[in-house]
């Protein structure tokens, strides 16, 4: 069956339409099913008037749609963030104390990010992931991370990207050295450490002072040192 905003019997005289090029001014038809066009210019850009509703979250988007442009696909991966951060509050139940480090973690790993490069939506995917798992777990060893990341349809693409960000904190720190980290695992790893120290400063005022001998000797990139700085109120 096909869906029916995309069968033609559907429409009417508002399926087609013109829409100026953002780059140019020129005039370019759309058919309403048209994800992108190219304009005469050359320039290549997005249906204005296209709901993606629908495909940013449906599994059969692609094959509805075509090729699927840039803009969609973060657009997916940005609200499947967002449904992974709630799959996982339902996962850990009444555990709030777990719930709220996944949440801060997330945040963390936001900021740190945008200093640097990498892929946002993974690293905070595995941000709010990161602990659910048994820590003793062999690396790669990821069923509660894979089976939320699948029940939600998630590209598998994007689930071996999550689990291997999150697999990395069980490798030994020489294998760590050997492979040169990932970046967006050093995200993660330091908005991890970052919570942590969040709790032993709550639980223990005093160990304060040792704050940026922490930051120097616990985080893996100059980003993450530089926001935990920010964060804690230190300087190098």
């Amino acid at each position: 069956m096909r869906c029916p905003g995309q069968d033609t019997q559907f429409w009417n005289h508002s399926a087609i339409f013109e829409a100026p090029c953002p780059k140019c001014g020129l005039t370019v038809e759309f058919f309403k099913d048209d994800t992108t066009r190219k304009c005469r210019c050359g320039h290549r850009f997005v249906n204005p008037r296209m709901d993606f509703g629908c495909a940013a979250y449906c599994q059969f988007a692609e094959q509805c749609l075509g090729d699927l442009p840039p803009e969609l696909v973060a657009q997916k991966e940005d609200l499947l963030k967002d449904r992974v951060a709630v799959a996982v509050k339902r996962h850990l139940k009444s555990d709030f104390k777990r719930i709220a480090r996944a949440a801060r973690r997330a945040r963390h790993a936001e900021r740190i990010i945008r200093a640097g490069q990498g892929n946002l939506a993974a690293v905070l995917m595995a941000a709010y992931l990161w602990e659910l798992d048994d820590p003793a777990a062999a690396q790669g060893d990821l069923p509660a991370a894979q089976a939320i990341l699948s029940d939600l349809k998630a590209p598998a693409a994007l689930i071996e990207k999550v689990c291997a960000i999150i697999a990395r904190k069980n490798a030994s720190n020489a294998d760590a050295a050997e492979q040169q980290v990932a970046a967006e695992h050093q995200v993660v790893a330091d908005a991890a450490m970052i919570t942590d120290l969040e709790d032993r400063f709550r639980q223990d005022p005093g160990s304060g002072g040792r704050v940026e001998q922490y930051i120097q000797n616990q985080l893996h990139s100059r980003d993450g040192r530089d926001y935990a700085r920010e964060l804690f109120s230190t300087t190098p």
